[in-house]
């Protein structure tokens, strides 16, 4: 049977308000460079609004905390990488005018080896699982913090809560392509698709997993836009998944990046009842990053 999908495009604020359940986004970046051979890839951590670095993941403006950082060669053989400090940042320097921070995205060479595996290299990031509870205090101000509902004092209002956890990947490709396998996130964007050699107008089609299995549902989806496309202008490109499958088309060169979002509710007797009066939802966020010629 042939599966139709339904594409749109959508706000860029939107797109953050579906896919994370507060403002920043998790990605991975990866840059791979073939000038000297064999090669090799830079690769860091993107958290913020704007590709391909928009802000610290141990920002004051909101902060992630990333628990597994990790390369997975051909035959999935993982090596640990260097991860971000998860301490809010305070500045090094302070004037009138601005505050400086150092900044560390856990940005590291991947150098590949002359005798390297050819294949697909993934490179995989996991959140720890943080509470957020948004409010507004009895004075009147916006409050964010990473704690549960239950520990939040001076309440006035409160404007969501929320168990996160963020899962994001790219790829590094010693020829040829091979169909990546899962990493076994809890929330997953498997390409079906070859994203080593892709052009503006080329097809990308994906499989969204959810616990290991396609991801469902009215709301299940796909968003994605490019530094070159979308991001500029303040929209994307959106596609409804059917049984957890998606496609777009890319429309410009550049490094794209592509979201997906599920969230569970809860309730005094249902699955994450244990997590009643800590917060509302269960959320989680998915990322794929890949570059197009």
């Amino acid at each position: 049977m042939r599966l139709t999908f339904k594409i749109t495009i959508t706000t860029l604020a939107s797109l953050f308000i579906a896919t994370t359940v507060y403002a920043h986004s998790l990605w991975v970046n990866s840059f791979d460079s073939f000038f000297h051979k064999p090669g090799h890839t830079m690769t860091s951590i993107g958290w913020g609004h704007v590709l391909p670095i928009d802000d610290l993941p141990n920002s004051v403006n909101g902060r992630i905390n990333i628990d597994r950082f990790e390369l997975f060669d051909p035959a999935l053989n993982k090596t640990a990488l260097n991860i971000p400090p998860c301490q809010v940042a305070k500045p090094t320097q302070s004037t009138a005018n601005v505050d400086i921070y150092t900044a560390d995205v856990a940005m590291q060479k991947i150098a590949l080896k002359e005798n390297s595996a050819p294949g697909v290299y993934q490179i995989g990031a996991v959140s720890v699982p943080t509470f957020y509870t948004k409010y507004i205090d009895k004075k009147g101000r916006t409050r964010m913090k990473m704690k549960p509902l239950n520990e939040v004092k001076d309440v006035d209002k409160i404007i969501f809560s929320a168990k996160y956890q963020a899962f994001a990947k790219s790829f590094m490709t010693l020829a040829p392509w091979s169909q990546p396998q899962a990493l076994g996130h809890g929330l997953e964007i498997i390409p079906r698709t070859d994203l080593s050699n892709l052009h503006a107008g080329d097809l990308v089609e994906v499989d969204v997993l959810f616990n290991g299995k396609p991801l469902v549902g009215e709301m299940a989806a796909i968003t994605a836009y490019s530094n070159n496309f979308g991001q500029p202008d303040g929209f994307t490109l959106s596609c409804s998944l059917k049984k957890g499958k998606g496609q777009f088309r890319v429309q410009s060169s550049g490094q794209w990046v592509i979201f997906t979002k599920h969230k569970d509710k809860v309730t005094e007797d249902g699955p994450f009842k244990d997590l009643y009066g800590k917060t509302t939802m269960v959320a989680r966020s998915a990322s794929l990053t890949f570059t197009v010629k």
